[in-house]
């Protein structure tokens, strides 16, 4: 029961968070200007990253690999994403695929968001007292996926920083953390007719 708690403590950061929301209207071209240079306000980016994870049906600590694309429908944003993790980066049992609904905050240096949905996960399930895998019994698991992301930007559109993630389903809950690489479609090109302040 207590991997619940966790799973709804993480989607509930999504309401509490980002309780602000911008109510102006949507503006597909909508753009800033950041060191003369031209983004769009409303992006896509993709994440991907390694870190460690933690299996509720296996002993010993994991290793993670995840990929995820973010990207809008008006202002909305949504995720399709996926990760694998097992005793090692080349030694995965857990396939796992998502489709997630969430939030963004974004200025010049720093990207924070929260996303949540259903995921879907193809597994050997690992014995608890053992090291060795039932290769008999392979599982197709529909559960919950929920990440929080935070991300320091080296610049605009490119950036480093770090997931929390939880993968929940009826037979087992896989969370940890990974260590990501950030990059955005916001970039448009230089600005015409932008002369940068001079510096005194």
């Amino acid at each position: 029961m207590k991997h619940v708690y966790i799973l709804v403590i993480l989607t509930t950061f999504l309401k509490s968070g980002f309780a602000q929301r911008d109510t102006s209207a949507y503006d597909p071209k909508k753009e800033i200007v950041y060191d003369d240079k031209r983004y769009r306000v409303y992006n896509n980016w993709l994440s991907i990253g390694a870190g460690a994870s933690y299996n509720s049906k296996w002993p010993k600590d994991e290793k993670n690999i995840g990929v995820d694309f973010s990207f809008h429908i008006k202002k909305h944003y949504w995720r399709v994403g996926g990760f694998l993790s097992g005793r090692d980066y080349t030694a995965a049992n857990n396939y796992s695929f998502n489709l997630c609904y969430g939030l963004s905050k974004e200025d010049n240096k720093f990207n924070l968001s929260a996303f949540a949905g259903p995921s879907l996960s193809y597994f050997r399930r690992p014995l608890k007292d053992s090291t060795h895998y039932n290769l008999s019994l392979v599982y197709s698991e529909v559960g919950g996926y929920a990440v929080l992301e935070a991300i320091y930007k080296l610049k605009y559109d490119i950036g480093i920083g770090g997931q929390i993630f939880c993968d929940y389903n009826q037979v087992q809950m896989v969370y940890g953390v990974r260590l990501i690489l950030y990059f955005s479609s916001a970039y448009r090109g230089m600005k015409v007719g932008y002369i940068a302040p001079s510096k005194k």
